[in-house]
């Protein structure tokens, strides 16, 4: 969805169940995780908060919950059960659920489920045993705290309701001769051939361009790496550029009968249960569709940037907008809708325990990919998504999850798993121009799609011409029935933004009478090219508001492209929405953006349902951004099969290149952009890689206070491609381990203002697949306290720049 919802409607969560109407609430152990400072402190861990519960401060509501064990579930758990082997299996191999160890394993792991449930009164719902070992359940506060008391029990969580939060192809320089496809990738036809993404979201539109594929046969002779066959009537398999095999499920529902899928998507699953149960049929849209056909748009469009197919024309508003692309066109795409429209704001999203079922599925059919458009919290890594995709990435899969839409406000950056890439959004294009141009000279250009323009009719601020019994405020905003038809025929309507979603202001103008609109941003904000009901421009200087005001007699024009003779503004900037860092989770230790991608003004498919008969729309949001980096990781896992998700996440951190501001200066703001912007003409050659896995993940969870009896590792020292120190005292060393991937010697430097940084050794040779491990001390020098210094880490070699963001903030000893 867009970046700032602008809706309001107060009252209407008491209509909800309780669960849905509160934040995260996580019971972790004996204790319950709550808010803490946007600079984190040493009381700001997650372990840490277990006081907090046992004080009782903390109020539970009654409510749908998922309950967490401590055993692992099937996709990773390797052995130690009296009796049962090992599960897990290497990477491009699938899980067998239905094999005699899987089998055994599941009973034991559902045993223990009904064993900790049936000892607080708890019936359980739905269990979970591939991806996490967790059950979903409604409980009492009673029952929430004696859960957490259950020393087998990893977490409690509420089942919480998320939100779903050119061409860039070219602006990343794909396509073409000379494109990053036909020098590192192949070509088109084969950039992420062999790779199979999978889209957790809110469905797809199977009959746009960006999907359209040809009828797959049953196999005829031996398969072939990225060529489908039929398996049955709704069954697709393919294999893989791993050697595993993808097998995907066409399921039907609403007017969707199981035939859709094809060559380019090769499953669409849905999810529904626990949506169902939570919201009443009242509250939900009366436009949705109980099957993966998507009604919002919003799965359609991510899923087209990530993997759409090659040279697809897109029109919008009746304007051409060329040919485009997804990231990876030759990799295949696997539907999993979670998220459902309500027919108010507080019942759209999508439910946890479905969540964790796609996921499941997902790492099932053997997806390399999973892009997670959706929200999360910014104060924990343990969420039960966020473990289920820790075992998901343990299996070989890589994610990429949306940094969130609450910027620019710092400590909002959702998502702070170290196996989670989460990306921040950035600006792209700035030829989506238009202005409006006043009879006494004054322009004001702006963001704009529009089809046609407007020539010299009267320009009005819409407070003006109100209907009578509407509120001042409400009218300024161009809200629902609030301007008169009899005052706004046949004028340019000036609008507010703020609260009411953009494109029904615009519905508001076109209701009235009026023939244009101006769309004001009355703080600093983004400029967003929807597509509107009448010709608009969108644009950052309320001043137009003065000028209109003083000059009641005013005529304006509206024009199609900037007019002013000004400068265009500089690309790639960061989106002002774009949710900022330090991560509020584990002691500020952890660093998050991890990297920055296309986010505004993004082209691509919609659903014809939520858009007016439209088949392409512009979308802006941290939801935009994250598919860029699931199709980048598409396009490395095709040419890297064996490559961990962790490598991928590395190879694209460590060759992004920083951002800049609106005078065109390089900006460095880790908190902002991450490692910086995705690079795909880098990120095929990193040199070295961070690698990591499962036992460094289970350390990181025992370091956090989790008992899982592994050694414990440091959040600092988490093999990540960043730095993050949330309370430099004096000094503190942090270990980490390069992989070559292309031999040769690499230097170490280091550039952080007010710190000095020891690396040692500061010097690596290094033969292809060699590792080295290196430590940095930081000590505090003449850095302000309190205050973050951001800089960098960067390995050289001939060959290779590897550069990692590096964030550290002293205090007072």
């Amino acid at each position: 969805m867009t970046p700032h919802p602008e809706t309001s409607r107060p009252g209407l969560s008491r209509r909800l169940p309780a669960v849905l109407a509160v934040g995260l609430a996580m019971v972790i152990s004996q204790g319950i995780a709550g808010p803490t400072a946007a600079a984190p402190g040493p009381s700001s861990g997650q372990a840490s908060a277990q006081a907090a519960a046992r004080s009782g401060d903390s109020p539970l509501d009654d409510g749908r919950y998922i309950v967490m064990l401590k055993d692992k579930p099937l996709a990773t758990y390797s052995g130690g059960v009296p009796g049962i082997p090992g599960t897990a299996v290497p990477k491009g191999k699938k899980l067998d659920p239905s094999g005699p160890n899987s089998r055994k394993y599941d009973a034991h792991l559902k045993a223990k489920q009904r064993q900790a449930a049936a000892a607080k009164g708890v019936t359980i719902t739905r269990s979970f045993t591939l991806a996490v070992n967790a059950f979903s359940a409604v409980l009492s506060a009673a029952q929430i705290k004696g859960l957490a008391s259950d020393n087998n029990v990893l977490a409690v969580v509420p089942d919480s309701l998320r939100k779903p939060d050119y061409s860039t192809s070219d602006f990343l320089g794909l396509p073409g001769g000379d494109g990053v496809w036909e020098k590192h990738f192949g070509g088109e036809s084969d950039a992420g051939k062999g790779v199979v993404v999978g889209m957790l979201d809110t469905g797809y539109s199977p009959d746009n361009p960006f999907f359209a594929g040809d009828e797959v046969k049953s196999l005829s002779g031996r398969s072939k790496v990225g060529e489908p066959f039929r398996l049955q009537d709704n069954v697709i398999g393919m294999q893989k550029a791993n050697g595993g095999t993808f097998v995907g499920t066409c399921v039907s529902g609403d007017g969707f009968d199981g035939t859709e899928c094809n060559s380019k998507v090769l499953g669409a699953r849905f999810y529904d249960q626990a949506y169902k149960a939570a919201v009443p049929p009242e509250l939900r849209s009366p436009l949705e569709k109980f099957s993966p056909l998507d009604v919002n748009g919003h799965g359609s469009h991510t899923g087209s940037t990530a993997a759409g197919n090659s040279d697809v024309t897109q029109v919008a508003g009746g304007r051409d907008f060329g040919k485009s692309s997804g990231v990876a066109p030759a990799a295949k795409i696997a539907v999993y809708k979670v998220c459902w429209e309500g027919a108010v704001p507080e019942a759209t999203g999508c439910l946890e325990s479905d969540i964790l079922n796609a996921i499941q599925d997902a790492v099932l059919d053997g997806v390399d990919v999973l892009n997670y458009s959706i929200s999360g919290n910014n104060n924990s890594t343990v969420d039960a998504v966020s473990l289920a995709f820790l075992n998901a990435a343990a299996a070989g899969v890589f994610v990429a999850t949306s940094a969130g839409n609450s910027g620019p406000f710092a400590g909002t950056v959702n998502h702070a798993g170290p196996w989670l890439t989460s990306v921040a959004a950035s600006t792209f294009d700035n030829s989506l121009r238009g202005t409006a141009e006043l009879s006494n000279g004054a322009k004001f250009a702006g963001a704009s799609v529009m089809s046609t323009e407007v020539n010299s009719k009267p320009i009005v601020l819409a407070v003006t011409v109100k209907a009578a019994a509407a509120v001042d405020a409400n009218a300024a905003l161009c809200a629902p029935d609030t301007l008169d038809p009899a005052k706004a025929a046949g004028k340019i309507v000036v609008c507010d933004r703020g609260v009411v979603p953009r494109v029904a202001k615009s519905e508001e103008v076109k209701r009235a009478g009026g023939v244009g609109m101006v769309l004001v941003n009355l703080t600093p904000g983004s400029l967003d090219a929807d597509l509107h009901s009448v010709p608009t421009v969108h644009v950052d200087d309320p001043k137009i508001k003065d000028v209109v005001t003083a000059n009641p007699g005013l005529t304006a024009s509206l024009k199609a492209t900037d007019t002013t003779g000004a400068k265009l503004p500089p690309v790639p900037q960061i989106a002002e929405f774009s949710s900022r860092g330090p991560t509020l989770a584990s002691d500020g230790d952890l660093l998050k953006p991890d990297v920055t991608a296309p986010g505004v003004a993004v082209l691509a498919a919609v659903s014809p349902i939520g858009f007016k008969g439209e088949d392409f729309g512009f979308l802006s949001g941290t939801s935009m951004a994250a598919p860029h980096i699931a199709g980048s990781g598409a396009l490395l896992l095709g040419k890297n099969p064996q490559w961990s998700p962790a490598a991928v996440k590395s190879a694209i951190m460590t060759t992004a290149h920083d951002l800049v501001n609106a005078d065109g200066a390089a900006v460095h703001d880790v908190f902002a952009q991450g490692a910086g912007h995705v690079d795909p003409a880098k990120f095929s050659s990193p040199g070295l890689v961070y690698d990591a896995g499962i036992a460094d993940w289970m350390g990181f969870l025992q370091g956090q206070g989790f008992q899982l009896g592994v050694a414990p590792i440091a959040a600092k020292d988490v093999n990540v491609p960043s730095i993050a120190l949330g309370a430099l005292a004096g000094s503190q060393t942090v270990t980490r381990t390069v992989t070559a991937v292309t031999a040769g010697t690499y230097r170490a430097a280091v550039t952080l203002p007010g710190i000095t940084a020891t690396v040692s050794p500061a010097e690596v040779t290094l033969a292809e697949g060699e590792s080295a491990t290196f430590t940095v001390t930081f000590t505090t020098a003449r850095a302000a306290l309190d205050t973050y210094s951001m800089g960098s880490l960067t390995w050289t070699s001939s060959e290779n720049s590897v550069r990692s963001p590096v964030a550290v903030r002293p205090v007072a000893p």
